[in-house]
């Protein structure tokens, strides 16, 4: 300390004082904080561990110059001090808290600038081993030049996890992932933090602090917040800015990117150019490596995946070659053998900064999975680890091209046929990737129906469920079918999605709120032609009531949104008409019924729709034979007549989920 003086407190918190210095030798001004210690041995300790910090010489990384210990006679305490370099214009909190004052939006370019910067930063400290854990807007440096610095490693990075525990500040855990405190974590903590930061940047024109501090706190429990803040910002910040801030938001680490694999990302590739970073460069000379042949072409297969491995060095013919493949692997009888399905995945993960490649190969995969799957075994190449996580790692990469997540989301749907795959793709983030393209290509119909009938598919794993369940994928499942109540593919997959997430227990308190029952109900009135839809959307509504009699009333009697109203039973009666001939669907609008009539209010209203006796008894007569139709066909009817069932048939809620598909 005889080498400094002290011009000024500049904060005291939870573990330690900040003040401004003045080197005695240098004259130069200095931060210096003060991290007490508990004792001499814990402040030897924490010595040894913040000498690491010396190496962190990076242009975003703020400089720091000593590491001491030194007694206080006046607190009676042992400190760690660390001086750092010093920066006049202060920190990225105060820039948006000036930007808050004047209700302006930070520019996307500062935006891009900063999170580009903070990118390269953390790839910098994470490859040094360091783990920062409490990146926040006030530890974020503004040098001159308004480029940022990180810096504040000496509270978090050097005390050990139990004395950080207890003694981070709630303000703090704002910004600080959810697993940081949970356990375990990793660098992809640091991830989120970033996330949390460039969120704060591009809402700080409509939320104030205190308001942005109780969103980032009910953020870490509930992904809606998230896009309820994105939606607030509509219009001012593009789609690639935003589908990033998703990825590094996953709630679960595991799922989220880490710092390196951001790099990949186009949109961040122009973060990082802005500041004229080398780590752009890092795979531009693949790219324009020359061809040294062509594809060989009406040969097969073999040909072609030598050619693969031979140019691998050429992303050019590596772009001609899995395009020509993909074409080739569309015909029935075309067989990959596994050393050709590792290869695609290897060339895919290779070239991952390549959307062409990527779409590619995510066509290959689909078209070895449609034609393979009956002949497939649970040990297939095909289904393995190595393969299917490519996808979701394509889709994180390329967050911003609805042509790649079309390709990948489709790839998904139909790995998602084979067991093993479906619980490798809920593993390696793939639910969170669905979800984050309906979010971000609100309005590309066909992807909306293909990540519908993804999650549809997926959720008969109960783990991937859960997943869907707790990133409140129910909300963007109902808001797709509202947006797009007239396109049948859409509605058919969207309910067929509403349907397995209804068995899930955590969306029934959401059902009424999302307004599910009236969803499915337009869906019948609308496309009462349509047997997927009504076939569909019966089921969804039978799992609906079967737990839940307010639902089972607003199938008697819904309200639009329009202020007009919807009584189910005539339109389902209408839709029966249509499909009278199919014993799919007449099943499920029986099963609907049977629930109906558990509720003996429900039933005591339905007995006024006289069509409704005549549809049950035209179905016993027509379908006396069919045990599936009739059970509960006569289930309903012997209620309805003032008897009793003897013998209820299995609920939709009860149901083996492999007999919902």
């Amino acid at each position: 300390m005889e080498n400094y003086r002290v011009l000024q407190r500049l904060g005291k918190g939870a573990q330690g004082t900040v003040n401004l210095v003045e080197s005695k030798i240098d004259n130069k001004k200095y931060v210096m904080k003060k991290v007490e210690c508990t004792d001499e041995s814990e402040a030897n300790k924490a010595f040894k561990e913040a000498m690491a910090l010396a190496e962190l010489r990076h242009p975003y990384v703020c400089g720091y110059q000593e590491f001491f210990v030194t007694w206080d006679k006046e607190e009676s305490a042992m400190f760690v001090c660390i001086v750092m370099d010093y920066y006049k214009l202060g920190d990225l909190d105060k820039a948006l808290k000036q930007k808050r004052l004047n209700k302006s939006a930070v520019d996307e370019i500062m935006v891009k600038k900063w999170l580009g910067q903070m990118i390269e930063a953390l790839v910098f400290v994470h490859k040094k081993g360091i783990i920062h854990r409490d990146l926040k807007p006030s530890n974020i440096f503004m040098a001159d030049n308004l480029n940022i610095a990180i810096g504040d490693f000496g509270v978090a990075t050097i005390m050990d996890d139990a004395r950080t525990k207890t003694r981070t500040t709630v303000g703090s855990m704002n910004w600080m992932a959810p697993e940081v405190l949970e356990r375990p974590y990793d660098e992809r903590s640091d991830v989120w933090s970033a996330g949390c930061i460039a969120l704060e940047m591009i809402t700080c024109g409509v939320l104030d602090s205190k308001s942005m501090s109780q969103c980032l706190y009910v953020l870490k429990n509930d992904q809606v917040m998230l896009e309820d803040l994105i939606s607030k910002t509509t219009g001012t910040y593009s789609n690639d800015l935003l589908a990033l801030i998703r990825c590094m938001l996953r709630r679960k680490f595991q799922q989220r990117p880490t710092a390196v694999e951001l790099l990949d990302m186009p949109y961040v590739k122009e973060c990082l150019t802005l500041s004229d970073s080398a780590l752009v460069e890092r795979k531009k000379k693949q790219a324009t490596q020359p061809k040294t042949g062509t594809v060989p072409k009406e040969q097969g297969v073999t040909p072609v995946l030598a050619y693969i491995r031979s140019e691998c060095e050429s992303e050019n013919a590596l772009k001609d070659a899995m395009a020509y493949l993909a074409e080739l692997t569309k015909e029935e009888d075309t067989v990959v053998d596994d050393a050709g399905k590792k290869l695609v995945a290897q060339t895919m993960r290779e070239n991952i900064a390549c959307v062409e490649i990527q779409v590619a190969g995510c066509n290959i995969l689909n078209n070895l999975i449609v034609s393979e799957l009956d002949t497939a075994t649970e040990t297939d190449v095909l289904f393995s680890s190595d393969v299917v996580s490519v996808i979701p790692l394509a889709m994180k990469c390329h967050s911003g091209s609805s042509q790649l997540q079309q390709a990948a989301a489709a790839a998904l749907m139909a790995f998602s046929a084979n067991e093993s795959a479906a619980a490798v793709i809920g593993q390696v983030g793939g639910i969170g990737s669905i979800l984050d393209a309906m979010r971000t290509f609100k309005d590309k119909e066909e992807l909306q129906a293909t990540c519908c009938n993804a999650i549809w598919s997926l959720c008969v794993n109960e783990d991937n469920s859960k997943m869907v369940t707790d990133e409140r994928g129910l909300r963007d499942v109902c808001e797709t079918m509202g947006r797009f109540s007239q396109n049948p593919d859409v509605v058919e997959a969207a309910a067929a999605a509403i349907l397995s997430l209804s068995l899930e227990d955590d969306n029934l308190e959401f059902i009424g709120e999302l307004e599910c029952v009236r969803l499915l109900l337009e869906a019948i009135s609308t496309h009462p032609k349509d047997r997927k839809v009504v076939k569909n959307s019966c089921m969804a509504l039978a799992s609906l009531v079967e737990p839940d009699e307010e639902s089972a009333f607003k199938v008697l009697d819904c309200e639009r949104k329009d202020g007009t109203r919807i009584q189910g039973i005539p339109k389902i009666v209408e839709a029966y008409g249509y499909q009278s001939n199919n014993a799919e669907v007449v099943e499920n609008v029986c099963t609907l019924f049977m629930e109906l009539v558990e509720y003996d209010d429900v039933m005591e209203e339905m007995r006024v729709y006289k069509q409704m006796f005549d549809m049950l008894k035209d179905i016993q007569k027509k379908y006396k034979d069919n045990e599936d139709v009739i059970a509960s066909c006569e289930s309903a009817l012997t209620k309805l007549d003032g008897g009793k069932a003897s013998n209820r048939p299995v609920s939709a809620r009860n149901r083996p989920k492999s007999a919902r598909r």
